[in-house]
């Protein structure tokens, strides 16, 4: 453990450190929003788009992923209650419902964020150790979001920022989310959203330990922040209620 890491053990330890990085942000004259993203695993901060191994190579991300976002495009009309309009509203529509894309999920909401995190039991190493869990928060500044989405394309993004969606998918709303959404780049890399000279300077990374993923998930559900309240179809009511009967591998 580094001198530096920084552990979150409860909520309420959690939201007191959330409330500090707001107070301190604004006393410096920042006052745009906290952006929040959790996951299971420490893992670097880069797009789906950016990390799969492809059964068709087309020697480009850039293409692969109009490849991908056309498919989406032709097959979702009876699928979807939200007719996206544009490539952002489809990206965004893409990205919450698993599609690879060039966007990362984030959240306004920090108790979500940390849901993410702590929903599923921990990951296990082949030592038989129980992996952290992270929730990343980031401090932007006004000029870090996009306002360019009625005239630009992301598809032709050559710059990483911030993207506020329109609501296409009720798993936005549910979920206040928000995205980054990230350049590629010729040679087809993403730069780790951590390392990237724009925003590394304004995140920070807190870190769960494994063995106390049950516990949050426990005290987040008494504040309502569950499987049914973050996806809003029968499919997170089955979720909650299986697991309002039956305990996880971790419990």
């Amino acid at each position: 453990m580094k001198k530096t890491d920084i552990y979150i053990e409860n909520v309420s330890s959690y939201i007191a450190f959330v409330e500090k990085l707001k107070e301190n942000n604004e006393t410096k004259g920042n006052n745009a929003e906290l952006l929040f993203r959790g996951q299971g695993i420490d893992k670097p901060l880069i797009p789906k788009i950016g990390r799969l191994k492809y059964r068709i190579r087309t020697n480009s991300i850039i293409r692969t992923e109009k490849l991908i976002l056309d498919e989406f495009r032709r097959g979702i009309l009876p699928l979807t209650e939200f007719k996206p309009e544009n490539n952002w509203d489809l990206l965004a529509l893409a990205q919450h419902h698993g599609l690879p894309t060039r966007l990362l999920d984030w959240s306004y909401s920090a108790l979500i964020a940390l849901w993410f995190a702590v929903d599923s039991p921990p990951h296990i190493d082949k030592k038989g150790i129980h992996q952290n869990g992270v929730v990343w928060i980031l401090a932007a500044d006004v000029d870090d979001f996009r306002t360019d989405t009625t005239t630009a394309d992301p598809l032709d993004n050559n710059i990483t920022k911030i993207f506020r969606s329109n609501v296409v998918s009720r798993r936005i709303s549910a979920q206040s989310g928000v995205f980054t959404v990230h350049k590629i780049m010729k040679d087809n890399r993403l730069i780790r959203f951590e390392n990237n000279k724009n925003f590394k300077s304004k995140l920070t990374k807190l870190l769960i330990k494994g063995t106390d993923f049950a516990k949050l998930r426990k005290q987040l559900s008494m504040l309502g922040i569950h499987y049914a309240s973050i996806y809003p179809d029968i499919n997170g009511f089955c979720q909650n209620l299986e697991w309002r009967f039956a305990k996880k591998e971790d419990e």
